[in-house]
């Protein structure tokens, strides 16, 4: 067997076996030597908290935008404050950008939700929304 691309470090030979094993290992057919490759760890984020997933990332970020849903319903409006409580508590794994992403998407579902219901709150969250929209243009 032939593992496209993959030779053995001690021989050279083509020859190679892929062995099972908790971790991905091969085996040299000619000379029998066993290694396992330094592969960087795939799909992994850096962030202040560590390299994380970035599934888990994703969902952060969710979580983000039901936690910013969650402010305004308890009536923080003012688009610093918002960015302030939710950098604090997700800042340690989302960027800057990501967190703006986050306030900016959890608003727009806020309005959608409130569009029709209350015109007023409509028309003052869509102001500190647009504040927080310009941050983000200006690279946050």
């Amino acid at each position: 067997m032939s593992i496209q691309g993959i030779s053995c470090p001690r021989c050279g030979s083509r020859r190679i076996a892929i062995v099972v094993s908790e971790s991905l290992t091969f085996k040299c057919l000619d000379c029998g030597y066993t290694w396992s490759p330094n592969l960087p760890a795939q799909g992994l984020v850096h962030t202040k908290a560590g390299d994380i997933h970035w599934t888990e990332i994703k969902k952060i970020m969710e979580d983000a935008v039901n936690y910013v849903i969650s402010l305004l319903n308890e009536g923080v409006v003012n688009c610093n404050d918002i960015i302030n409580k939710v950098q604090e508590k997700y800042g340690s794994y989302l960027s800057s950008r990501e967190v703006l992403r986050s306030i900016i998407n959890g608003a727009k579902r806020y309005l959608e939700d409130i569009r029709y219901r209350d015109v007023n709150k409509y028309s003052a969250l869509s102001v500190e929304l647009n504040k927080c929209r310009e941050l983000m243009s200006r690279g946050g």
